[in-house]
């Protein structure tokens, strides 16, 4: 992952020419302007969520004035902030977090610096596997018929304050009531709702919100409802690692029909004595 940022900065930012550095790689006698990248502490998050790595990068320039800082700071924040890549088979979005201090002066490179933080969330949820009839499906369905101007679809998404990202995912399962016909289930299923804007973010949770206290059931691939019990928003919930929008729901799966192993020989015996097999 270190490896893919520094090609982004490389391919982004023209004026450092290329000298992107690891921590032990620059020193007082390097060229500037340059980028020096650290990576700091990874954090496991959730189970579903992969994890997300802290990564700093410090842009040095020449000790004239901090207007050059606020320049190079700009063109990486420009470059990585939202950025969504794809590296070693793993899918990964980068937020920015902010500065990790005050401008200061590094009297040893004889350089101006400012540190600038940014999270790398690997995007484990992306990978998730479904199958009919499935709840998550049929929200995505509605969403994508309500608003089709949000992006649903992680493989190809790339939300914006215009068109946000609404992402569906199950979080608990638990039947509650089993028939002869019918196992039915109550499950949790929360909305991450994303955009780099906290005031859209905040619309979208209260839009999605009302829309589904409204809308109180939905019709799923099979036939069967999906009613909602509930529905509770949290406006200051981490749109990446819990989501937004929680969702209770009810639905019903039909029993599998029995399946009988085929008769493939048949012996008889009738009430004379008479003898006889068929086979198949």
């Amino acid at each position: 992952m270190r490896a893919a940022i520094r090609q982004i900065l490389v391919d982004a930012i023209q004026d450092v020419q290329g000298r992107v550095y690891e921590p032990h790689v620059a020193g007082p006698a390097t060229k500037k302007p340059f980028i020096v990248l650290r990576e700091g502490v990874q954090d496991p998050e959730a189970d579903w969520a992969a994890f997300s790595t802290i990564v700093e990068v410090w842009p040095y320039v020449a000790r004239t004035t901090f207007q050059q800082v606020d320049a190079l700071a700009n063109a990486i924040i420009n470059a990585l902030h939202r950025l969504r890549f794809a590296h070693d088979g793993e899918q990964y979005l980068v937020d920015y977090l902010g500065t990790s201090g005050p401008d200061f002066t590094d009297t040893d490179w004889d350089a101006n610096t400012r540190g600038l933080r940014f999270r790398v969330f690997a995007l484990g949820w992306l990978s998730g596997q479904t199958f009919e009839p499935d709840p998550v499906q049929t929200l995505r369905e509605w969403t994508e018929a309500t608003w089709p101007e949000a992006h649903t679809d992680p493989a190809t998404w790339s939300p914006t304050d215009v068109t946000p990202g609404i992402y569906w995912r199950l979080v608990r399962l638990q039947p509650v009531e089993l028939t002869a016909a019918v196992t039915w289930l109550q499950g949790q299923i929360n909305a991450h709702i994303l955009a780099p804007s906290s005031a859209v973010r905040l619309f979208w949770v209260r839009r999605v919100t009302e829309a589904l206290a409204v809308q109180r059931r939905l019709t799923m691939s099979d036939g069967g409802p999906l009613e909602f019990l509930s529905v509770a928003a949290d406006s200051e919930a981490d749109p990446m690692r819990r989501g937004q929008v929680q969702l209770t729901v009810r639905f019903g799966v039909l029993q599998p029909e029995p399946q009988y192993e085929l008769l493939r020989r048949v012996y008889v015996e009738t009430a004379d004595g008479v003898k006889g097999g068929i086979a198949k």
